[in-house]
């Protein structure tokens, strides 16, 4: 069970309904703030746009490519295997095509080859003996193999948007907005944007055009591209992916036009979360699990059935990709779960991140799993599994959880790995098999100091929050509100959608959703003579509350404005992102920590109860009947599997469930008393929340030897 709310924190408040006011703030959030930035941010006009020419070596590399053209060279275009890198591929490999060159392409496979131009992969690189080798979103990092190719002959252009190393690789030119000595007004483009501006310098220069047909083409693949990839979606990344959109309403890929036909429901908009969760994940699965080729194959064919063949091949992979990917993550739970796990790495003795290791998982899908239990578990976490090229090594990729830097971790124990790379949410490593203890024991070691000095600063690493644009009247909430605010769209990485926050609403209505796996609210206006409309509301994934809320209850919501559209007609709808009840204004429910807080320093009950101006008896001492509702409802909803569970939160679903009203602080002494008497392994990740697994039992306990029973029965 995972029971837990977020830390919120709002930018703005507004009293009352102004929408105008509104989107000035989110203009303003977004550091829109001259007319001049509004103009180009909504892109009256062309937006933001650059010169190609200001890359540093774009000038070389248009050149070199020119003259391999005049001269019939071969040309070949050496890639990666996911969206951003097939893409890139298929805008150079298009453009190439467009003036008759002989072009071919190499995108690498995953488990064979690694990412980049490795030596895994440079034997094929050789066998084709270009004239000229680009490489698109990777090789500003392989040093040593340009080197070697270099050696051979061969001209080579590095063509990336990733962080460099101290040194650049001797390539003829290397087009990266990442280079220390960078040119370009733009750092954060992806690689197929990349791609792009090498085209348009192309077509700029004037010796080999651009025609419009092919240009289209590469707008489409370098937005879709620019979402997939994560990257910022501002600055030219924003026009980028505007002119895609623009593009794709009649689009001129036959893979893209062929795609979305098959996969985009009628009546539903084309839009970044389309592509997103159902366009994207349907490439990378490719990348992921084989060679890339029906990826390629979707973008670069002009023949219909054969591209429709390659969308259908690619739906399949993405199912079987999720096949595979669900079987790896019921693996890890079971492993993470499994009474037998040592002791130390129970997720109850841990405050680190969550390490499993499974050696036959898919290398391909650790990514997409470590951020599921990331997700389930409410911790970072990090999935081994055995390096298929260095037997020797295990490979991981880690996602983190909350406000946990997992990269800055990583940094700090580097010499317990190989190598590792990425960012603070998300990174991959490698490990030596023999060293993957030691590493876990230092990453325990790192997290533990760093918790230590959160919380001595007042916060907690893994702490998850939601960052709230504005907390809005319930009157404002409407549809009219939100066609105003798609003024901001495309949303994505550098321009989120905005986030907003209502109080104190009534539920009229819950429901449960996929099996338990969703809820659906009805939500009316709680105060005094508000109105009789009502706002529909899904949490996903948050089944969770559907035990702990009823009709009537009060409650604050976090959520998103989003388009439903059911039998042609449109209306308003709310995404969940987070819920909070509104608690009893009572010292022991809204100052719950404290009163843990002066408990846990040795403060006698009795002082604590003057605070409270509340009864010992009454609301710190738990009864027979609050251990008996606790122990019962536990086991009906937890099992013997690792729940984690804010107090609070915890506290009202046992009242809810048994009719037996408890606080936060009875609740936290029946934990303590169970965890004393053997029945339960518990931890506290954090102020307020629990992590806790109930153990098998062969008959009846006594609680009242435990320690806190004891000290309970002496201040009562």
């Amino acid at each position: 069970m995972l029971l837990t709310a977020k830390a919120w924190r709002t930018a703005a408040s507004f009293d009352k309904e102004d929408t105008d006011v509104l989107i000035d703030a989110l203009l303003r959030a977004r550091n829109i703030i001259t007319e001049e930035d509004r103009r180009k941010f909504v892109m009256d006009g062309d937006g933001v746009w650059y010169d190609p020419f200001l890359f540093k070596d774009m000038d070389k590399a248009v050149d070199l490519i020119c003259d391999t053209l005049d001269n019939k060279g071969k040309i070949l275009v050496y890639g990666d295997y996911d969206c951003d890198g097939v893409t890139a591929t298929s805008i150079l490999v298009r453009y190439f095509r467009s003036h008759d060159a002989d072009v071919s392409y190499i995108v690498p496979h995953r488990a064979e080859h690694g990412y980049g131009l490795t030596d895994n992969i440079i034997d094929k690189v050789l066998e084709v003996s270009p004239d000229l080798l680009i490489t698109v979103d990777c090789g500003v990092t392989n040093i040593d193999t340009i080197a070697q190719i270099k050696a051979e002959g061969i001209s080579v252009i590095v063509s990336d948007h990733h962080n460099v190393k101290e040194e650049l690789p001797e390539a003829d030119a290397v087009i990266c907005a990442k280079r220390e000595d960078n040119t370009y007004p733009f750092r954060e483009s992806c690689g197929a944007g990349v791609a792009l501006k090498i085209v348009e310098a192309l077509g700029r220069d004037g010796r080999y055009k651009v025609t419009g047909n092919v240009w289209r083409q590469a707008i489409e693949l370098a937005g879709l591209a620019t979402i997939a990839d994560l990257v910022s979606v501002t600055d030219e990344n924003r026009t980028i992916v505007k002119k895609a959109f623009k593009s794709m309403k009649d689009p001129v890929n036959p893979g893209v036009r062929i795609m979305n036909k098959l996969i985009l429901d009628p009546g539903k908009k084309l839009d970044e979360t389309f592509l997103s969760f159902n366009f994207v994940p349907r490439i990378n699965a490719a990348g992921r699990l084989y060679d890339s080729s029906d990826a390629l194959k979707l973008f670069l064919e002009n023949d219909e059935d054969t591209v429709r063949e390659a969308a259908e091949a690619l739906g399949r992979q993405n199912e079987e990709r999720k096949q595979i990917e669900a079987q790896v993550f019921t693996e890890a739970v079971a492993q993470i779960e499994d009474p037998a796990r040592p002791e130390k790495w129970l997720l109850t003795n841990t405050t680190g991140p969550i390490v499993v290791y499974g050696g036959n998982w898919h290398q391909g899908v650790l990514g997409i799993v470590a951020g599921k239990l990331a997700q389930y578990f409410r911790r970072s976490a990090i999935v081994f599994t055995d390096d298929t090229i260095d037997t020797g090594n295990v490979k991981g990729s880690g996602r983190a959880y909350g406000e946990y830097d997992l990269f800055a971790a990583l940094e700090d124990i580097s010499d317990k790995c190989v190598n590792f790379g990425g960012h603070k949410k998300a990174a991959g490593l490698v490990v030596e098999k023999k060293r993957l203890a030691e590493f876990m024991n230092a990453l325990e070691e790192n997290a533990v100091s760093k918790n230590k000095a959160g919380s001595e600063e007042g916060g907690s690493s893994d702490e998850e929050g939601v960052e709230i644009d504005a907390q809005i009247p319930f009157e404002q909430v409407t549809f009219e509100t939100l066609q105003r605010i798609n003024v901001l769209k495309p949303f994505g990485i550098g321009n989120k959608k905005p986030v907003f926050s209502t109080t104190d609403l009534i539920i009229s209505d819950i429901a449960s959703m996929s099996d338990g796996a969703h809820i659906r609210l009805e939500l009316t206006d709680g105060r005094s003579g508000g109105s009789d409309r009502a706002l529909s509301a899904v949490g996903f994934n948050m089944g969770q509350f559907y035990d702990l809320l009823k009709v009537g209850d009060r409650i604050d919501i976090a959520y998103t404005m989003n388009e439903y559209t059911y039998r042609g007609t449109t209306s308003l709808s709310l995404y969940l992102e987070d819920l909070r009840p509104v608690f009893k204004d009572t010292f022991i429910w809204k100052k719950a920590d404290i009163a843990e807080d002066l408990y846990r320093s040795g403060m006698p009950l009795e002082q604590i109860s003057k605070l409270a101006k509340a009864p010992v008896d009454e609301v710190f001492i738990p009864s027979k009947k609050h251990y008996a509702a606790c122990y019962k409802v536990l086991a009906d909803k937890c099992g013997t599997g690792i729940s984690t569970a804010d107090v609070t939160l915890l506290a009202k679903l046992i009242t809810g469930l048994s009719s037996t009203e408890i606080t936060p602080f009875q609740l936290e002494r029946c934990l303590d008393v169970f965890s004393e008497a053997g029945i339960m392994k518990l931890g506290r990740p954090c102020s307020l929340r629990v992590c806790f697994s109930l153990l098998p039992g062969d008959g009846k306990v006594s609680l009242k030897s435990s320690d806190t029973y004891m000290r309970l029965s002496a201040d009562g």
